[in-house]
């Protein structure tokens, strides 16, 4: 999609979301630190988000940020349940967001209607972010350490210590975060799915899909 697409899907979806969840423009404001202008030239298509205001929106909605970008295709067009479905992401067309904790590499973009969110996270951060910009979202997630050493963080548990080839199955609407531990960044397989699969125009209050700042 070209950055025009981009922003009127964001815009339109942002919208629809935000009202399906009954917040007003400044209940939603103060949930992620953006300000209302922004927020109502955002919905306007009149201003481009920043990946961090992106971030923060999708977090205050508990959907995967993800989301928020893909294009939106009428219901009618979602395929059967039993309908066989492939999709292949080569290397060189991975889509590449980056905010100040870790970059994300998103697969299978291309494929709607998908339970499953599929990353690859370089994880930056060496120092345990504000709980308010702790990962929290509808679903569960896996997450398998691929390089170096990640430290993981929840709001019920303490802090575990996983090394290459370890992993981790959790509920991710418990906060979380990942922080790296060596000198080189830990990089991650992150896949999110929610608990309720959703349409691509079909947007449910508090029953919509995964969102990150570590995941």
């Amino acid at each position: 999609m070209d950055e025009a697409t981009v922003l009127a899907t964001f815009a339109q979806k942002l919208k629809n979301l935000r009202q399906l969840n009954g917040l007003t423009l400044e209940e939603l404001g103060r949930q992620t630190g953006v300000s209302i202008s922004t927020i109502s030239k955002i919905e306007n298509g009149q201003q481009r988000p920043s990946f961090e205001t992106v971030l923060r929106i999708a977090r205050a909605l508990k959907i995967n940020f993800v989301q928020l970008l893909e294009p939106i295709r009428p219901v009618a067009q979602a395929p059967p349940v039993n309908l066989a479905r492939r999709i292949i992401t080569r290397g060189a067309d991975v889509p590449v967001y980056s905010s100040q904790w870790c970059s994300y590499q998103t697969h299978s973009t291309e494929l709607t209607r998908k339970a499953m969110i599929p990353f690859v996270m370089h994880i930056k951060a060496r120092d345990v972010p504000p709980l308010d910009e702790w990962s929290i979202h509808d679903g569960e997630e896996f997450i398998y350490v691929m390089e170096g050493v990640l430290e993981f963080h929840t709001e019920h548990y303490l802090p575990a210590i996983l090394n290459k080839g370890d992993s981790c199955y959790l509920d991710s609407t418990m906060r979380h975060a990942f922080l790296t531990r060596g000198k080189s960044d830990a990089i991650i397989l992150s896949v999110c799915r929610s608990v309720v699969p959703y349409a691509d125009t079909g947007f449910s209050p508090k029953a919509a899909p995964p969102t990150s700042n570590a995941s």
